[in-house]
């Protein structure tokens, strides 16, 4: 019983996916063989009944009989039994010669409702449900009718169609979130060194009124800030033509270890000059650098620098501490920001580094993105390198960031 029944749902599956110009075939066939069988079995039935009604007036003369006037009665009884026996006759006949013609014509009208609902109904009806839905823009559905006919061929290219648009959906959802990302990074990222300009021109209005500062550092300082105006420049020109944080341009060039101390180090004065946080700084090598080079983009160590500092700058109280190292063994140059703030909640520290995420919620979470840990993570990771938080055992948060750096004269890998 299993065998026939396999048998029966593999010949119901090879029907299934037939083509429709192969199914055509053989609905038609099938039609023929049904109308021929049907017509002649009824002409067969036809004939019997023909000669029954013949032999039942075998003796009889018809022409006599319709001729035959015995009398006005007789010749109506008699006139009137002839024609009952014609007409049967003819109709049986009529039915015996149209009969083929009948069959074929409502047999084609049930075969074709038969191959509509057996072939056309559902995958219709699917694809009708899938236009609909697509035009209301609702992609959450999965489009599949079991043939492989040209109809299930249909269903397939739709449910293609259909994932083609899911997958432009969430590209442009991704691109919309990056373009928001961007935007914000973008925001957060001028924050510091506008900070930093504002740091030198307080600096400049306290003491220049007082005559305390020399002719030579007042040139020094107004280099400075050219400086970092022209950075500012070039960072909104690049963040202009790129999509992404992924697209901010990664130049290493060999610079020397004093030079990336010396602009920390002006940072952090810039910012002493404003806000109540007392900002320290200390360079592992101290000026004892003996010229080492290393080849490192210092713009992007300057914006994770910068990042660090906004963050704690944003949640210390009185002091933060900014640190620097180069470790020649793994060939990374470290930078440390700790603060004496609350720190980074224990359930929250993995956290720390996806965008968006604010680790306090205050009054004035317009005005944090949380996204700053996250732009230092992805320049790190542009650099070679990586970042990490953690809670300092005096309490505050910790944050190092470290870039990959070949040393000049002892290695020329590349970052």
């Amino acid at each position: 019983m299993d065998w026939l029944e396999e048998k029966i749902e593999g010949l119901s599956k090879y029907i299934r996916n037939l083509s429709f110009r192969k199914a055509m075939i053989a609905y038609i066939l099938t039609l023929a063989a049904v109308v021929f069988l049907i017509s002649y079995l009824t002409m067969v039935l036809c004939w019997q009944m023909e000669a029954q009604e013949w032999a039942k007036y075998e003796e009889c003369d018809l022409l006599e009989m319709i001729y035959w006037k015995e009398s006005f009665f007789g010749v109506d009884y008699r006139f009137e039994k002839r024609t009952n026996i014609t007409d049967k006759l003819r109709l049986l006949q009529f039915v015996r010669m149209w009969c083929p013609y009948f069959y074929a014509f409502a047999g084609m009208i049930v075969t074709i409702c038969i191959f509509y609902r057996k072939r056309l109904a559902l995958p219709l009806k699917i694809l009708e449900n899938s236009v609909e839905r697509i035009r209301g823009n609702d992609l959450d559905f999965h489009v599949h009718y079991d043939s492989e006919d040209e109809l299930g061929s249909l269903c397939d290219s739709v449910e293609d169609m259909r994932l083609e648009l899911v997958r432009g959906k969430e590209e442009m959802w991704r691109l919309v979130e990056r373009q928001k990302e961007l935007n914000a990074a973008f925001a957060h990222d001028l924050r510091t060194p506008l900070t930093v300009l504002r740091g030198y021109t307080d600096f400049l209005a306290r003491y220049i009124p007082e005559g305390k500062i020399s002719e030579e550092k007042m040139r020094d300082t107004l280099a400075l800030m050219s400086s970092h105006l022209k950075r500012l420049e070039d960072y909104s020109r690049t963040m202009k033509g790129i999509r992404s944080i992924d697209e901010v341009p990664f130049s290493p060039e060999w610079v020397g270890i004093r030079s990336i101390e010396r602009k920390i180090g002006e940072v952090v004065f810039a910012l002493n000059q404003v806000g109540d946080v007392k900002i320290s700084y200390e360079g592992g090598f101290g000026g004892n650098d003996n010229g080492l080079r290393i080849k490192a983009d210092d713009n992007i160590i300057m914006e994770v620098l910068e990042n660090l500092l906004s963050n704690g700058i944003r949640y210390a109280r009185r002091e933060i501490e900014v640190l620097s190292d180069y470790d020649g063994e793994r060939m990374e140059f470290l930078l440390t920001v700790r603060d004496d703030g609350r720190g980074f909640l224990d359930e929250q520290l993995e956290k720390a580094l996806e965008p968006y995420h604010k680790e306090y919620e205050s009054a004035e979470t317009d005005e944090h993105f949380g996204i700053g840990l996250h732009i230092c993570r992805e320049f790190c990771k542009k650099h070679g390198g990586t970042i990490n938080v953690a809670n300092s055992i005096k309490g505050g948060a910790v944050v190092t960031a470290s870039f990959f750096a070949s040393i000049f004269g002892e290695n020329s890998i590349d970052p």
